[in-house]
């Protein structure tokens, strides 16, 4: 059973401050293989068909956050951790680390009824992706076919096996339900066309043209003024509802802002999930100096364990010494 799960990071003092993590979309994955399957030949019918299945489906409207069972992988130290001068974040496994972050109930228009009733077909497709937990990604030589397209998680979940000593497990989580999006300063204009009233969107500047964009809030609002002003759904719940109402919306505008690779999906964390920080072994001294007092002031954080790695005498691989930061 997994008891922890890690987070290879570059070290980020305002994680500690808002504890955001990036769940990445398709388009800034850094495998060109990630989710594009395989197939035969694009002027194949069967493959133009699973071409359109694929536009059209919700194969685009997940990012995922990646994990690994592993705190002392010598390559991922190397590529994830700032060349071993950031931090692993050890997780609890046994918590849920992102409940709240379920798709929404899909809902499909009837005829008959001449309103919105729950769609049971989407959403078990829906549940089968397991939104929000984690999940171990498997690995194999070949890549998951376009004819097998309803598998929408196979998709999500299977990586070359040139990745395996990643051992890595993901939570997929949906666009529509993240806490922040950084987008690019280009997409501000388009962000406040969408929006029925835009005094309340909250644009912090980041530096390097890039904004900070506080979009479940908006979303929400949007969601409260529809269900104020114009909801008439005697076959759903209000929530059901205003949801609805936000994914069409907003479903298709979030995954065309995924589509620039620079556009970042955030999402909130538990702060009792972090059991653990795991100092690099080339950790700047003045780095480490404020990760010990931020963490060992702070309240919601004290409870965390702070191990520094330091390199083998012997061996090639890192050991980790425990700190009494509240005696230093």
């Amino acid at each position: 059973m997994l008891n922890n799960i890690y987070k290879y990071t570059h070290l980020r003092f305002d994680f500690f401050d808002n504890l955001l993590i990036r769940a990445t979309q398709k388009y800034a994955l850094n495998d060109p293989f990630e989710l594009r399957p395989s197939h035969k030949n694009e002027d194949d019918d069967s493959d133009s068909e699973s071409f359109e299945k694929l536009a059209n489906s919700s194969y685009f409207d997940y990012a995922v956050v990646s994990l690994s069972e592993t705190n002392n992988n010598l390559l991922m130290w190397s590529h994830y951790a700032d060349q071993h001068k950031g931090i692993v974040i050890e997780f609890d496994a046994n918590r849920v680390l992102f409940d709240d972050y379920k798709d929404f109930t899909a809902l499909k228009y009837d005829e008959d009824l001449e309103g919105e009733i729950i769609d049971d077909v989407e959403n078990e497709r829906r549940e089968n992706i397991n939104a929000g937990h984690i999940q171990r990604v498997r690995y194999n030589s070949k890549r998951p076919s376009m004819q097998k397209f309803e598998n929408i998680l196979e998709h999500l979940l299977i990586k070359s096996d040139e990745w395996i000593y990643e051992k890595e497990h993901r939570i997929i989580l949906p666009l529509l339900t993240a806490d922040y999006i950084v987008v690019h300063e280009k997409h501000l204009d388009s962000i406040e066309f969408t929006l029925y009233d835009s005094s309340y969107l909250d644009e912090k500047s980041l530096g390097n043209s890039m904004f900070l964009i506080n979009i479940k809030e908006i979303l929400k609002l949007e969601g409260d003024r529809y269900i104020r002003e114009l909801y008439e759904q005697p076959y759903v719940s209000e929530e059901d509802a205003k949801n609805s109402f936000i994914e069409s919306i907003y479903r298709e505008y979030l995954k065309d802002l995924s589509e620039d690779p620079t556009t970042v999906f955030l999402y909130k964390i538990h702060p009792e999930s972090i059991k653990a920080i795991y100092m690099g072994c080339k950790i700047l001294k003045r780095d480490r100096d404020r990760l010990i007092k931020k963490i060992s002031l702070d309240k919601n954080l004290s409870h965390i364990k702070i191990f520094q790695s330091v390199t083998s005498s012997e061996r090639f691989e890192l050991e980790f010494k425990q700190l009494d930061i509240h005696s230093l």
